[in-house]
């Protein structure tokens, strides 16, 4: 009991308090869809670009990044890398697209362009991978906060699941986008007061980096071609983690998330111009890339403080847990609750977002769509309903998630990066058919859709089966993180073949879709 109200538990339950008056403050504005899927399309840029930031700087980040760093080396410094490219397509693309197309959601275009079949199809892939993206995300936060609220993993998960689906469910994307705002700046104090600990404990900044262990701080398969003399094609190994897989996994990904995920297409809507919206992604895209180096010089910082794991009850702890373990063990007691309280903000702002913008696709590609309109009042309760409900999935999601953590030898990072490529490869190849290829029939489409399937299969079921399997020589070589890419390249190669086969002629003859 009196854990509970310790100097770090005091900060959490401010933290906590804030968030949820948010909520309810804002609760009274939501009185149409527009004003809670959309925010009545009048939020200011800049506080959008935040939120855009928050949104991708999940605890999978403030957790994952330093996890990565610590048990590898430098080299997820390019995932955080192509995401200014990305954000050029976004903002050249993807935005004046979408603000010409679209009114909530993202797959009403591809309705558009290939007919219903492909918006319920966008539309499912779009929840099932928010609901592991959430269970992810607050898996990741439970390995912090649990321990400080004298909590298991799995009660934590609940308690944190259901705090978001209360101020997101009162507030709507109002509050999602002013606590955004106040949960970066909390993320970010947090994460830097972390790096300057490492700092101090090192001996200065000069120290600091001088005790950086050289196989830390390399480029991986970059730095052992270049500096060994070994063929130079190594650098596109395929079955490794090498920089090259890494780049373009982060160039598929980050380009999935601009074009593709309802979070990120309803912030394009919910500005007030096209040029606001641009300064919306460039602004999240652009911060995120230096507060990834501060992750990153975190990971690397913790080599230095645990040259070993900690042994904590006669075990060593799993590289994902080292961060945490420090959080609890090295900071001063207000700084523990204020950085826990950092990772409960990188995991709300995801994960408020995840639950608005899915609520919106429910009401959008499947409510109204199959039941007509609705009064204003009952709009609302749809958004709120299907908040709960899918927050509750992802909140069960991320105990099933833990069950699987446990007899996988990977960092939970890696898991969700191999299960996102996995879930968004279709979504992105149809997505990109749509826009790059607009021509395509809607049967051609829906072909190329069916063909990534046995990829998907292949990739994720094939990896390593017993060598005395007849299927064994059939496994699938490729690195997780590069199966949803297989499945987009293969999409586009049927879907171009197919119509070199049947000849083309214009799906919507009186729409533009061309790029």
């Amino acid at each position: 009991m009196d854990n509970l109200f310790s100097v770090p538990m005091l900060v959490i339950w401010c933290y906590l308090a804030g968030v949820l008056l948010v909520g309810f403050w804002l609760s009274g504005r939501n009185k149409t869809a527009d004003e809670y899927s959309l925010g009545g399309k009048n939020i200011p840029g800049w506080a959008m670009g935040l939120s855009v930031l928050g949104t991708f700087t999940s605890s999978i980040t403030f957790m994952g990044v330093p996890e990565k760093a610590y048990s590898q080396n430098w080299n997820i410094f390019w995932f955080g890398a192509a995401l200014p490219v990305a954000a050029w397509f976004a903002s050249r693309y993807f935005i004046p697209l979408y603000r010409k197309h679209v009114r909530y959601s993202a797959y009403e275009f591809l309705e558009l362009r290939f007919g219903l079949w492909a918006r319920l199809y966008g539309a499912l892939s779009y929840i099932v991978l928010q609901l592991v993206r959430t269970a992810t995300v607050l898996l990741l936060v439970s390995f912090a906060a649990g321990p400080l609220l004298n909590l298991p993993v799995l009660p934590t998960i609940i308690v944190l699941g259901l705090a978001v689906i209360v101020y997101d469910t009162v507030g709507g994307l109002l509050a999602v986008i002013w606590t955004d705002v106040v949960q970066i700046i909390i993320l970010s104090i947090g994460a830097c007061w972390c790096l300057w600990i490492l700092i101090a404990n090192a001996g200065g900044v000069s120290e600091f980096f001088a005790s950086l262990p050289a196989a830390k701080t390399t480029f991986g398969a970059w730095d052992a071609a270049t500096q060994s003399g070994r063929p130079w094609f190594e650098l596109f190994d395929l079955t490794r983690g090498t920089l090259f897989v890494v780049f373009v996994y982060g160039l598929s990904e980050n380009v999935r998330n601009y074009g593709t995920d309802e979070n990120y297409v309803q912030r394009y809507l919910s500005t007030t111009t096209e040029r606001s919206a641009a300064g919306s992604v460039w602004l999240g895209a652009l911060s995120y890339v230096p507060l990834s180096i501060v992750f990153i010089l975190i990971g690397s910082g913790l080599v230095v403080e645990y040259p070993t794991p900690p042994i904590v009850d006669g075990l060593p702890l799993r590289s994902d847990q080292v961060f945490p373990y420090f959080i609890r063990h090295a900071l001063p007691a207000p700084i523990t609750g204020l950085v826990v309280a950092a990772i409960m903000a990188a995991a709300m702002s995801t994960i408020d977002s995840s639950l608005n913008a899915t609520s919106t696709v429910i009401l959008t590609d499947f409510a109204r769509r199959f039941f007509g309109d609705f009064t204003p009042r009952q709009e609302v309760s749809i958004l709120r309903c299907s908040t709960v409900v899918i927050g509750c999935t992802g909140t069960l999601a991320a105990a099933l998630l833990y069950m699987v953590y446990q007899k996988e030898a990977r960092g939970i990072t890696d898991i969700w990066w191999q299960y996102a490529g996995t879930a968004g490869g279709g979504l992105l190849g149809l997505f990109l058919v749509a826009w790059l290829i607009p021509n395509t029939r809607s049967w051609v489409a829906a072909l190329g859709t069916a063909s990534t399937v046995p990829v998907l299969f292949w990739g994720t079921f094939l990896r390593q089966p017993a060598t005395d399997r007849w299927y064994a020589s059939f496994a699938c070589p490729l690195h997780p993180n590069l199966i949803g890419i297989s499945a987009t390249c293969t999409m586009l190669c049927v879907v171009i073949v197919l119509n070199c086969l049947a000849g083309t002629r214009p799906n919507k003859p009186e729409e533009d879709f061309s790029p």
